[in-house]
């Protein structure tokens, strides 16, 4: 049997998104609790800027993905990123009072999660250059995927740990030190990207009203951070998110009118793919919000005398994508060598079901703490793992069919497209359907109190699993009639 051979870049990028998914996540972990316990903000109004803030985070990859197209390259689009992020988590554990820092931190976030996300799995589409390398492209997304989501599990253990100890500034600094560590792993690899599309100099030299391209994109980062503050203090997520989403409409209509009939049939492939993981991740993206003040208010995370921090809990879905990572990379690498082939839409229909088990025992957990007010965490936990094994049939699958189909040569275009359905269209609804589960429920509640607010937990969980069941025999219907008409 031979064996398929990675390129050597993949270990860069796998590094540095590892130490991406660290900063993130490891930020994430903290947010929604700091916004309600240390700033003292309503649920209605932490769920608000949390939804602000993780939806405009998946807008910019569309300008980002643009830009790298047009001007900058994968790799140069991935290093500005990257020090955009380290620039913000660092502001972010600068005390303030006025939160003035809070929002600054978060717009820089957001302008270098824009020139990072999409464009660091373009760069890692860009190494598959040979027919041989070809065969191993989702077996890399999935490994890259798996590497990422490493970062992501020792982040909320590691951040978790020192915002309890020393304090939410430690915390979110911790996070600004892996990204910073990441980059530096990235860029000494830089040999092994020679041969990937470079930055664009004539583009970048040329001028317009006599200032060249690359001073106004420096300046347009400048502006571009600055209103993103007063987007995140006045709430005005949705109308940015709809615009953005107005335009990106748009130049999809564009393409097609551009495509021919094969071209076409990649394209409504791809839009699939973005229906679908817009309704996964608005449920998945609980786990960040509802989820964890679910668990901060009604779940008992006491072993031995030890009280869990509820930022914990945040690892225990990227522990599920590690383990069950390497159960499904084996299972993707024994049906290879039987020649047996697993269509895209399957393994999306695989991963939608694993969501509606983890919900089936998220709602059981939720329903058992109505009765005293808190419950066990072992069934939430086993919840959240089945959700975090689910997204290894969602995001790396769907990526490496973009990256593979690549309609008109615009795939960090679509691929920044896709973020913005199923992250910033998906994580926007995600807040929304949160403020559903609102309650006034303070540190000193009673008995009366947490049940009241489990009762409001379970009915927003139980909706969520009967739409989850609806979307998944929706699915099968979809992939049934594919199968029908590829065997005619």
């Amino acid at each position: 049997m031979n064996t398929i051979k990675q390129p050597k870049g993949i270990f860069h990028i796998i590094a540095i998104q590892m130490w991406e998914f660290f900063s993130y996540y490891g930020m994430r972990s903290l947010l929604i609790l700091f916004l309600t316990e240390k700033l003292l903000m309503s649920d209605q109004h932490a769920y608000a800027l949390y939804g602000a803030y993780t939806s405009l985070v998946y807008v910019t990859p569309i300008i980002g993905g643009y830009l790298a197209d047009k001007y900058l390259g994968n790799y140069w689009s991935v290093v500005l990123g990257s020090l955009l992020m380290v620039g913000g988590h660092f502001v972010l554990s600068i005390p303030s009072s006025d939160h003035s820092t809070l929002y600054l931190a978060l717009s820089l976030i957001i302008c270098g999660y824009g020139f990072f996300k999409t464009n660091s799995s373009c760069l890692l589409g860009e190494l598959y250059q040979t027919k041989e390398q070809e065969h191993g492209r989702e077996a890399g997304f999935s490994i890259s995927y798996i590497g990422g989501n490493i970062g992501s599990m020792i982040a909320p253990i590691l951040c978790g740990f020192a915002a309890m100890k020393w304090g939410w500034n430690v915390g979110f600094s911790l996070a600004g030190i892996g990204m910073f560590i990441g980059l530096c792993v990235f860029i000494s690899g830089r040999k092994y990207f020679s041969h990937v599309s470079q930055p664009n100099m004539p583009a970048l030299k040329k001028k317009s009203a006599g200032i060249p391209h690359w001073s106004l994109l420096i300046a347009a980062v400048a502006v571009a951070t600055l209103g993103l503050v007063f987007v995140l203090k006045n709430l005005w997520a949705g109308y940015i998110l709809f615009v953005i989403c107005l335009m990106s409409l748009v130049h999809i209509i564009n393409l097609y009118r551009k495509s021919d009939a094969e071209d076409r049939q990649k394209l409504n492939s791809i839009m699939y793919f973005m229906l679908f993981g817009t309704v996964f991740w608005a449920f998945d993206q609980q786990g960040g919000s509802s989820i964890s003040l679910f668990i901060e208010r009604n779940i008992n995370t006491n072993i031995g005398g030890f009280t869990i921090p509820t930022a914990f809990f945040q690892a225990i879905n990227p522990i599920a994508v590690i383990v069950g990572g390497a159960a499904v990379a084996w299972l993707w690498k024994i049906l290879d060598s039987k020649s047996i082939s697993v269509r895209t839409l399957t393994k999306l229909n695989i991963g939608l079901l694993l969501l509606t088990a983890g919900f089936s025992l998220i709602t059981l957990s939720s329903k058992l703490a109505m009765a005293s007010g808190e419950t066990t965490f072992v069934w939430l936990m086993v919840g959240l793992l089945c959700i975090g094994v689910a997204e290894l049939f969602i995001d790396p699958v769907a990526l490496a069919a973009i990256t593979r189909l690549n309609p008109q040569g615009a795939t960090g275009t679509l691929a920044g497209i896709y973020m913005l359905a199923g992250g910033s269209v998906a994580n926007y609804l995600a807040a929304d359907i949160a403020q559903f589960t609102s309650t006034d429920t303070g540190a000193n509640a009673g008995t009366l109190d947490l049940i009241v607010s489990a009762t409001q937990y379970h009915h927003v969980f139980q909706s969520i699993l009967f739409v989850t069941v609806g979307v998944f025999v929706l699915g099968m219907l979809v992939d049934f009639k594919h199968r029908k008409q590829a065997a005619m």
